[in-house]
Formats: C-alpha cells, sequence, structure tokens
C-alpha cells in the first residue's frame, strides 16, 4: 500500500484503475493498494476466527458509540486528521488496556502500603480491582484502586492485609475499560521494577 501526499496528480484519485490498482481517499492521503482479491474454498483456523469474532465485536461498538453523542464526541477529540470517531471506538474495543507499570517499591506486605499502577488505553479505564496473591495463588486481598489523575492512566492501591511473604506476592490488575470490557493482567513483585 502506498500514500500519496500533496502529488499534483494523484491529488483527490479514487476508484479503480485497470485490474491492479485502487485509489481512496482518507482524510489529507490518496491511498494506492492492490485491488483485493476474493479468496474462496479456504477454511479459516480458530486463530482467525477469534480474530473475525473480535473484528466484528470492534465494529458493533463502534456503530453504537457513534450513536451515543456524548461518546462519539470524545472519541472525535481522540482523533487525528486521518480517523474518524468511528475509527478511534474500534481502536478502543479492539484493543485491551495494558499495564505500562506496577510500581509495588512501597508495598513491604504492611496494611496501608501503597502500590501505583500505570495503564494505556486508547480512550481511558474507568475502574481498576487489584488482587493480591501469595506464592501458592491463595488471595491474600482484593479492593479497588482510586485514580490519581483526570485521564485515568494513573491509579493507586492501598494494601488493607498484613502479607509476610510480600515478595513473593503476585498482583492480578483488572481493569474495566470505556467499551465496557474486562481485561486481567497478573505481575510477580518488582517485576517491573527490574531493569
Amino acid at each position: 500500500m502506498a500514500k500519496s501526499r500533496d502529488n499534483v496528480v494523484m491529488q483527490g484519485a479514487s476508484g479503480k484503475i485497470g485490474r491492479n490498482l485502487v485509489f481512496r481517499q482518507k482524510g489529507d492521503q490518496t491511498i494506492i493498494a492492490k485491488t483485493p482479491r476474493k479468496v474462496t474454498g479456504r477454511i479459516a483456523t480458530e486463530k482467525q476466527k477469534a480474530v473475525q469474532i473480535r473484528f466484528y465485536d470492534a465494529s458493533q461498538y463502534a456503530k453504537r458509540a457513534m450513536l451515543d453523542p456524548l461518546l462519539k464526541e470524545a472519541y472525535a477529540a481522540k482523533a487525528n486528521i486521518n480517523q474518524s470517531a468511528y475509527n478511534v471506538a474500534f481502536k478502543d474495543h479492539f484493543n485491551d488496556p495494558e499495564v505500562r507499570r506496577l510500581d509495588d517499591r512501597a508495598y513491604k506486605g504492611e496494611i496501608g502500603d501503597i502500590i501505583n499502577i500505570n495503564i494505556k488505553d486508547i480512550m481511558k479505564v474507568t475502574e481498576v480491582s487489584v488482587e493480591i496473591l501469595d506464592q501458592s495463588n491463595t488471595p491474600v486481598e482484593s479492593g479497588l484502586a482510586i485514580p490519581t489523575d483526570s485521564s485515568n492512566s494513573e491509579w493507586t492501591y492501598t494494601a488493607t492485609a498484613a502479607n509476610v511473604d510480600y515478595v513473593n506476592a503476585k498482583f492480578n490488575i483488572t481493569m474495566l475499560d470505556t467499551p465496557k470490557k474486562i481485561t486481567t493482567v497478573q505481575k510477580a513483585y518488582g517485576e517491573d521494577m527490574n531493569p
């Protein structure tokens, strides 16, 4: 796929040329691509089917989000010149939020110890819960983290139970994002602090 910018000859071109090329417009760009070929008779693998289901779910969510004026406006604010609010909503549903950093240096297994969590998401995560497990995966405690910034990318969890063997702790971080998807990530104590 090629992109054409500020090309007087190609500017604004769209449609099929011959049997090999397709031109289309996206924002301020002219996209030049091979003509798509329809493949028939091939059976999708389980992995391909899973991606197709995720793709379908994301497109359905994006369609619903465009019907909600507040959500549509929020997604439009995140879009760049070559994206639409629909594209951003689709991407928000398709991609899970991720824990970029778990700062557990202040956690020493005492009540009141602080764990800081940095989360990256397309839009924002609306709720984060933390479950602390011991080395045999038995829950020590669980509860909600509190956002510490307006973008909901920084969260703080305060420990509510003593954990003598805290160096072998594991943390299950469960995130609820704007599309109402639930994603859980497990991190080991000190994992993100090791170089």
